[in-house]
C-alpha cells in the first residue's frame, strides 16, 4: 500500500502576527520540528504546500518537495496537496504548526490504516480527535471539491465514514501554534521534558 503525506504549511498565521512556521522553537524553525518527525520511509510521496518562498526554501534544505502558491483558504491547500497524491492509496495530512506530534504516533496512524484501509484514521487524546488524519483514496474526489475554509473532515462528514481514532501518548502532541502564547507553552514543554524533536 502506498502512503502519501501532505504537510499543510500555507496558513496566513493572522492570530500569530508573523510567519509562525519560521519562528524559532528550541533553536530551529517551528516547521523543522514537524518535518523532522515525519516517518519518511513510510511514505511513497511527501509534499509540503506552502505560500511563502521562505518556507519553500526551508523545505528544499530539508530535502522535501514543496508546492508553492500565493496562499488562500484552507481548502485550496487541501486541493493542491491531494492533487499531487493521485498514485497513493491513502494520504496523511499533517499540520505544519503541530511540532510535538511524534514520529511514533504517525507510524501508529499508518499501521492503523493498514488494518482499516477504508476508514478515516485520526490522532486523538482521550476521545478528542485532531490532526494528523489519513484519508483513503476513495475520498480524494471529495477533498478536491472542498471550498472556503473547510477542512478535510467536512468533505466526508455527510458520507458517514468509519472514523478510527489512534490515541496519542500525551495531549501535548495535539497542541498547535496559533498564537505566540501557544508557542511559548510548547517551548516550555520541550524544556521541562527535555524532549528532542529532531
Amino acid at each position: 500500500m502506498k502512503f502519501g503525506c501532505v504537510i499543510m504549511a500555507a496558513g496566513r498565521a493572522v492570530r500569530f502576527g508573523s510567519n509562525k512556521l519560521l519562528h524559532p522553537l528550541a533553536g530551529r524553525p517551528l516547521l523543522s520540528h514537524v518535518l523532522g518527525q515525519l516517518p519518511r520511509e513510510r511514505f511513497h510521496r511527501i509534499t509540503v504546500v506552502a505560500s511563502t518562498p521562505e518556507v519553500a526554501r526551508l523545505c528544499r534544505q530539508e530535502g522535501i518537495p514543496c508546492l508553492l502558491y500565493e496562499g488562500g483558504a484552507q481548502s485550496d491547500t487541501i486541493r493542491l496537496g491531494i492533487g499531487a497524491m493521485e498514485d497513493t492509496d491513502g494520504c496523511m495530512f499533517v499540520m505544519g504548526d503541530q511540532p510535538l506530534c511524534s514520529k511514533e504516533s504517525m507510524e501508529r496512524l499508518a499501521d492503523a490504516f493498514l488494518q482499516q484501509p477504508q476508514a478515516v484514521v485520526r490522532l486523538s487524546f482521550q476521545g478528542h480527535p485532531c490532526s494528523p488524519v489519513i484519508f483513503p483514496r476513495r475520498f480524494y474526489p471529495n477533498l478536491a471539491s472542498l471550498s472556503g475554509e473547510q477542512g478535510g473532515i467536512a468533505a466526508v462528514r455527510k458520507l458517514n465514514p468509519t472514523i478510527f481514532l489512534v490515541e496519542a501518548a500525551s495531549e501535548a502532541e495535539l497542541w498547535d501554534s496559533d498564537t505566540p502564547e501557544d508557542l511559548s507553552r510548547i517551548e516550555a514543554y520541550l524544556k521541562d521534558t527535555g524532549r528532542d524533536t529532531r
